[in-house]
């Protein structure tokens, strides 16, 4: 089986935390992957429920994106909202310029509806051009970051369900240390992938129209 770098870091890793949780809670799991050590066959079934589990992770990940929206507070706001934009409003006017012009929309700038079709195709268009690097890291890097975030909170509520009276202690622990800081370093780096997809569409455009 081969992986991507999306795939190991952004599904599987955190997809690691709950099968984790779960093998330090139930004894029969406990004992197929740490009996002697963790066994070369033992780490790659754990490898594969990590990323079984990691997908199922990447679901609650896509419910805090929703909740995000919801607030108005999401990745999609940054594009539609200039209270969330992270970046100056003549570097954005620039680029919403650049994608009428190029007929990416038809509308007065993204919508809740257009961006995403028009983030992809702003994507692809930059990985014709072999543009598109530092953006898949912090994509990767992203992706990590919320999904850790579910992770955490996902082993919090396995502790709860399979854990002792007292496992709620431990349960806040985790959202406090974990859950809290990790969705600080999501919303950076959503601040930052949405500034580098801009910012390399703009170069790419303005190296063309020399």
């Amino acid at each position: 089986m081969k992986f991507d770098p999306y795939e190991f870091i952004a599904v599987m890793i955190p997809g690691a935390l709950p099968t984790l949780t779960v093998s330090l809670l139930v004894p029969d799991v406990a004992t197929l992957l740490l009996t002697n050590g963790v066994e070369l066959g033992a780490f790659g079934i754990f490898l594969i429920v990590s990323f079984v589990v990691g997908h199922v992770v990447q679901l609650f990940g896509n419910m805090i994106e929703k909740a995000e929206t919801f607030v108005t507070y999401g990745p999609v706001d940054m594009a539609v909202r200039s209270s969330r934009r992270p970046m100056d409003a003549d570097q954005w006017q620039r680029f919403v310029n650049v994608i009428e012009t190029l007929g990416l929309t038809t509308q007065q700038g993204p919508t809740h509806e257009t961006w995403p079709g028009i983030r992809r195709e702003v994507y692809a268009r930059l990985s014709a051009d072999g543009r598109t690097e530092r953006i898949d890291m912090f994509n990767r890097t992203y992706g990590l970051c919320r999904g850790m975030v579910a992770g955490a909170l996902l082993s919090s509520g396995i502790m709860l369900l399979l854990g002792e009276a007292d496992s709620w202690k431990t349960a806040i622990l985790v959202v406090g240390l974990l859950a809290l800081p990790l969705y600080v370093r999501m919303r950076r780096f959503s601040r930052y992938y949405f500034n580098e997809i801009v910012s390399q569409f703009l170069a790419t455009q303005n190296e063309q129209t020399k």
